[in-house]
């Protein structure tokens, strides 16, 4: 079979085949020499077909980014500079107690578990469909006894309905199946992903409204402070009823923030303890203080961004692609005849005690041979569907990477607009705290009124409550940034480290095989 370009019903493909002289296809019993060689005939015959592959050429998509690098203002403060994507989240985060949760939650979360369930499936459905490639080895032994006692006995090995892969329609199907399997492990390793920053994320929510419960607390012994000295001054008329009213008011808004705080914080550890699947546990380390978890404070100026595709969901799509290109060559392969061979070989004979003896050989070697006719449009609109599907798939590709660059865009623009605002906040925190402390000591000596140090202190509560609040929007940014950059999958749980071996392990196998067909 000469190479050739085959034209059916609207496509095109170059095929590429060895050249075969003829096929005889040759029945015969009762042989006089060894043919040990007969049985695998099959293997040979598929390694000298197997140069055909109707699929089209796998062309990755070029999806045009705004820049090559992702550009914002960043203070760097003498910090070294580096990818925030090369990190393993146990150096990504600095808070050891955040470190002790998400190992439990890759420990038990159900949603990473069905994960890896999934993983665990799809690999053994590759495993399924990449076993049509090989002949099936079957034993068979009987005796049977009919009338005049005539008994007949027979054993041996055969070779079942294996079918010649000429035009890649198997090889195409296992192409496929490996690339499903792997776009299966990147979607696990998303999620996984994902996982790390919502535990961070709840996690820095609770240690948030921990924050707002000590502050409100401290604000509140001292508005109670303040209201003690209030009742005295408004006893000896110095203030007015309306001045230790509006103390009052300030310690119930006081009792109310706290209330809140308590709420937040009790709401966190229930979405905490749901992604972890358990209960916190009581021996985990100390927290470190939200003004400490800033591990990364400022990333380079400049991120390139083909970083994205080291992200697991464009991973998973451009694996899903593939399987889908792959799909096109079994679609294409069923317009061509199928050939499927059955071989056996063992031993016949009337007596059980003569059965191995050599002069009692046998063999049989048979084909089939399937051709499509007319089949009322089935075969040509299986392979739209699965053109129309490829299609799907780059779209989705796209829309994953153009998804990306905005994610990882967003998060450093609002993470460069945030580090300034909560340089500010400090500086100002800072000022209203020296004024509630200069106006306290005037309002002791009788020098600025109860309305200045109620102003006063309002100032400074508030300034409080906005670094604590920028804080929070800073590290859960931390938790969007570390999952938009698709970093931090380098350090896995052992089952993680197993499965990629065994990715690559297959990886090499599928070259490997490839090589051997190309010899």
């Amino acid at each position: 079979m000469p190479k050739r370009l085959a034209s059916i019903n609207g496509f095109q493909a170059a095929s590429k085949c060895n050249t075969i002289g003829s096929l005889k296809i040759i029945y015969g019993r009762k042989i006089m020499k060894p043919v040990l060689n007969y049985s695998f005939t099959a293997v040979a015959l598929s390694i000298a077909l197997s140069a055909c592959n109707l699929a089209p050429k796998y062309e990755k998509p070029n999806v045009e980014l705004p820049s090559d690098t992702f550009k914002y203002d960043a203070q760097r403060n003498g910090e070294q500079a580096f990818q925030a994507a090369s990190l393993g989240w146990q150096d990504y985060f600095a808070d050891p107690r955040l470190h002790a949760l998400i190992e439990i939650a890759l420990k038990n979360n159900t949603d990473l578990r069905t994960a890896n369930l999934n993983v665990e499936q799809v690999r053994a459905q590759y495993a399924i469909t990449r076993s049509s490639q090989f002949p099936s080895l079957g034993a068979n032994g009987g005796a049977s006894r009919s009338r005049g006692d005539v008994e007949s006995y027979n054993a041996g090995l055969g070779i079942s309905a294996f079918e010649l892969d000429l035009w890649g329609r198997v090889r195409n199907s296992s192409q496929a199946a490996l690339q499903q399997y792997f776009s299966t492990a990147a979607s696990r390793d998303a999620t996984h992903l994902s996982l790390i920053a919502s535990v961070a994320k709840a996690y820095f929510n609770e240690q948030y409204a921990t924050a707002a419960m000590a502050l409100s607390e401290k604000t509140l012994a001292s508005y109670q402070k303040t209201y003690d000295l209030a009742k005295v001054r408004h006893k000896a008329g110095v203030i007015s009823a309306l001045d230790l009213r509006s103390q009052e008011a300030m310690i119930e808004n006081a009792k109310a923030s706290y209330a809140a705080a308590v709420r937040a914080r009790e709401q966190a550890r229930n979405a905490l303890e749901l992604l972890i699947s358990q209960k916190i546990p009581d021996d985990l380390p100390a927290p470190l203080a939200l003004s400490k978890q800033f591990k990364i404070r400022n990333l380079p100026a400049g991120l390139p961004s083909d970083l994205l595709l080291n992200r697991p969901d464009i991973i998973a799509a451009e694996h899903t692609l593939k399987a889908a290109n792959a799909n096109i060559g079994v679609a294409r392969a069923a317009f061509f005849p199928t050939i499927s061979l059955t071989s056996t070989l063992g031993f016949g004979s009337s007596q059980l005690s003569n059965l191995f003896n050599s002069s009692n050989k046998t063999w049989s070697y048979g084909g089939n041979l399937s051709l499509p006719i007319f089949d009322w449009g089935q075969r040509r609109n299986q392979l739209k569907v699965s053109k129309i599907e490829q299609e799907k798939a780059v779209v989705a590709y796209e829309a994953a990477v153009e998804g990306a660059f905005r994610d990882v865009a967003d998060a450093l623009v609002a993470r460069a607009a945030m580090n300034t605002q909560y340089d500010s906040n400090l500086a100002q925190q800072k000022a209203y705290n020296e004024r509630l402390r200069l106006t306290t000591l005037r309002y002791k000596h009788g020098v600025s009124s109860a309305l200045d140090l109620l102003d006063a202190q309002r100032s400074s509560y508030s300034a409080d409550t906005t670094v604590l609040s920028t804080q929070l929007s800073l590290l859960e940014n931390l938790a969007d940034l570390y999952k938009a950059l698709g970093g931090g999958l380098k350090r896995y749980s052992s089952d993680d480290a197993t499965t990629q071996r065994e990715i690559k392990a297959a990886k090499t196998a599928v070259q490997t095989s490839k090589q051997a067909t190309a010899q």
